[in-house]
């Protein structure tokens, strides 16, 4: 490869990164404002109950029921943590073999390819040990 597409291929790449990162910042920025959203939420909702008694009404009834298991899913079920996991490590670990199938050597894209496979493979040894350890502390029921 000539030395001119190499250069232009590292200022795409790098651009390409750079927004990569833009996009990355704005998407924690929004998600940071919405779940700030929903503590206002949740606090104003619990300051509307004048009593423990009212609060525990709510609990017993559908609707109360529903939003308190809302709670419990999202952190009592590790299924979803696994998963996203997993997807993550899969994608990291065929970019990254994507980049080593290019031009070896000492380039760019070569220690960029071995960085990508090699935190996919973290990501999956991290769901594995997950998966382990949630199937030893939440035992499926038969």
């Amino acid at each position: 490869m000539d030395p001119m597409t190499q250069g232009q291929m590292k200022e795409w790449f790098l651009m390409l990164a750079a927004w990569g990162f833009f996009g990355l910042c704005v998407y924690l920025i929004a998600a940071a404002f919405r779940r700030r959203q929903q503590n206002e939420m949740q606090k104003h909702m619990l300051e509307k109950f004048s009593s423990a008694q009212d609060f525990a009404a709510f609990v017993q009834s559908p609707a109360g029921q529903k939003y308190v298991m809302s709670f419990s899913e999202a952190t009592a079920n590790p299924r979803s943590t696994i998963l996203n996991s997993m997807r993550t490590g899969f994608v990291l670990m065929f970019a990254g073999a994507g980049f080593l199938a290019g031009p070896g050597g000492d380039s760019f894209s070569f220690r960029i390819g071995w960085v990508s496979f090699l935190a996919g493979i973290g990501f999956l040894c991290a769901a594995l040990a997950s998966y382990f350890l949630a199937r030893k502390i939440w035992p499926e029921k038969e």
